[in-house]
């Protein structure tokens, strides 16, 4: 159950031009020396338009480390004066398109990560989440029902309904929970995003970061039940397995825990298509964290025929010896997807980052393994694994010792 630590959300490569807005010195809510924030705009933006503006805010935010609520607060301020004018100036109204109502939908979904934990009282946070996450829906809803078409509101239904899942619903949860603890079915909620999200080449960034959470909440739900493991030191990005809690028919959770197969499949097809649809010369960093999510979900592909393989292989006892064809069925499954996750770990490859190229090399070390023992095929893996190593261990000043220790020990 190896779990990779993604990239996170990536720069805009284009020019920009920063903006200094005032903002309200005399609200209670203004950060501590806040008194300005710096908001990006692209250098074909009107400076005087206020709605480039509030794209200007929501970008300043998404590219942000996002440890503070005090932009996202500021945008969702300006997307209801911006309503509230918009009774009154055509001119503004005229503005209120899909994009505006996507900005505030995301803004309002993403001020529940920081209303989750503000309050001691836990039943009282819940219900602020709850409505974060309602208003949040009901404004994209809104705009849905102007702008039926519109790939990018539905896009952030998807966004909302998956960050909503784990927030709001999986929190509550615990391994003996009831059925209709929840009150909504999470396996049919996470259905509905499947069927919204969509690969939008205008908002390559957003799409991304809506698989990245789709990756971190079926860890989530193959993790169930062993947050104190983790808690605790056994990290599931670690080499350790945790047997998956077998959770009852009934539970909330169940569906989703017996579908994990099928999701990852998904996730693996739609970040390999959002690859596709990423010029890497235009967004050559996002380019390169796309690659290297779609090589570590391969990776997580090969886990189980590997472990199938390895124990027919050179197990004991008399199953190993028998389940011939099982063996040789668990290898080749295992190969195909070893080497697939190395055409796109390769492509994510960072000329002065001598981490991504360990990865490779531990990924031709994964495939020397599965080849049969002492073959030219496994010895040219692991040839390519320990140039790749020494390359990296040599620029890096000797931090990959340890791993080409262990290669060069298999001979």
């Amino acid at each position: 159950m190896a779990k990779r630590a993604l990239g996170v959300g990536q720069k805009n490569k284009e020019k920009k031009r920063r903006l200094e807005t005032e903002t309200a010195k005399d609200s209670k809510d203004v950060t501590p020396g806040a008194d300005q924030i710096s908001v990006e705009l692209d250098d074909n933006e009107d400076l005087d338009n206020e709605f480039s503006q509030l794209k200007g805010l929501w970008q300043t935010y998404f590219n942000s480390d996002r440890e503070s609520d005090y932009v996202v607060n500021g945008v969702v301020h300006e997307c209801d004066r911006l309503l509230r004018q918009s009774q009154e100036d055509a001119e503004i109204k005229k503005n209120l398109n899909d994009e505006f109502h996507a900005i505030y939908a995301l803004a309002l979904s993403e001020l529940t990560v920081f209303k989750a934990g503000e309050d001691e009282d836990d039943k009282k946070n819940r219900k602020v989440v709850s409505e974060f996450f309602e208003n949040a829906l009901e404004r994209c809803e809104l705009g849905l029902s102007v702008f039926k078409d519109s790939q990018l509101l539905k896009l952030v239904l998807a966004k909302i309904v998956i960050q909503r899942i784990p927030l709001e619903y999986i929190s509550r949860l615990k391994v003996n929970s009831k059925p209709g603890a929840l009150g909504v079915d999470i396996s049919e909620q996470l259905e509905k995003a499947k069927e919204n999200f969509n690969v939008n080449k205008d908002y390559l960034e957003l799409s991304f970061e809506v698989l990245q959470m789709f990756d971190d909440l079926l860890d989530i739900v193959e993790n169930f039940g062993h947050e104190n493991d983790i808690d605790e030191g056994l990290d599931s990005d670690q080499d350790e397995e945790l047997e998956r809690v077998e959770l009852s028919p009934k539970h909330p959770l169940y569906k989703l825990q017996q579908n994990l197969s099928e999701n990852y499949q998904w996730l693996r097809d739609e970040m390999i298509r959002l690859l596709g649809a990423t010029d890497d010369k235009k967004f050559e960093k996002l380019y390169r964290n796309i690659a290297r999510s779609a090589g570590h979900l391969l990776l997580k592909a090969a886990e189980e025929p590997t472990s199938v393989f390895m124990h027919l292989q050179y197990g004991e006892g008399e199953q190993a010896s028998k389940d011939g064809e099982k063996c040789k069925t668990a290898q080749q499954e295992a190969l195909k997807n070893t080497k697939d996750a190395l055409k796109y770990l390769e492509k994510a490859q960072v000329e002065d980052e001598p981490e991504t190229w360990v990865e490779v090399a531990e990924a031709y070390i994964d495939l020397g393994n599965l080849y049969d023992y002492q073959s030219k095929d496994q010895e040219n893996s692991y040839r390519i694994a320990e140039d790749i190593l020494k390359k990296a261990n040599k620029a890096s000043h000797g931090k990959f010792q340890d791993i080409l220790d262990n290669l060069l020990d298999k001979d």
